[in-house]
């Protein structure tokens, strides 16, 4: 999910086309690029998805996070595990909603990010492929990129733009643990009823 050229290394996948994720799937063909393979990963979804990731702090420490994506309208719900903050991304407006279940107030401000991929676009930069894995039970392709401070990445993606887990600097980010592509429903894309929206100053 931006998901979005995938570049930066955090705790929250909050950019499908935008942040690190990890994972542990193991490269078991090498690099061979061939005229006709592609040279850049799908990086965003092609069809509605439904995916619980398992996240790996600084610590060590693992922390579940669901992330959901509509297909017809571009958007994105991020949920961490044991938060009260959902996030909630429109990449076609380009807006971000903060969601606090305590104050019940949708926080708007713009999306972060500016190398959004549109579903069946090619990632821009430069990306390597290494092979094959499989994650959750998806067969994926094993791309490497560089992070902003060039620092290796490895990311695993299905051929329809799912992003099942990376690896940053040789360490464990982010792994998808189930994956669903069901239809998902356009309300949990939006601020629940009686949610205060308020403009962030930024």
């Amino acid at each position: 999910m931006s998901l979005t050229g995938l570049r930066t290394a955090g705790m929250a996948v909050c950019l499908l086309m935008g942040a690190v994720v990890g994972f542990s799937a193991k490269a078991d063909v090498p690099a061979t690029p061939a005229p006709l393979q592609a040279q850049a990963p799908l990086v965003t979804p092609l069809h509605d998805a439904d995916i619980d990731y398992v996240l790996t702090g600084p610590a060590g420490q693992h922390l579940h996070q669901r992330m959901r994506w509509t297909s017809t309208s571009w958007r994105q719900r991020i949920e961490p595990e044991g938060s009260a903050t959902v996030m909630l991304t429109d990449y076609r407006t380009h807006i971000l909603m903060v969601l606090d279940g305590t104050k019940r107030t949708a926080t708007v401000m713009p999306a972060p990010g500016g190398s959004f991929a549109a579903p069946g676009t090619p990632a821009a930069g430069s990306w390597r492929r290494m092979g094959q894995g499989r994650i959750a039970g998806e067969a994926c392709t094993i791309w490497e990129s560089a992070d902003t401070d060039r620092h290796p990445t490895t990311f695993c993606y299905t051929e329809d733009g799912l992003m099942l887990g990376a690896v940053h600097d040789g360490k464990p980010v982010v792994e998808a643990v189930s994956v669903s592509r069901s239809p998902q429903p356009l309300d949990v894309f939006d601020p629940p009823p009686g949610y205060h929206r308020v403009e962030s100053p930024h």
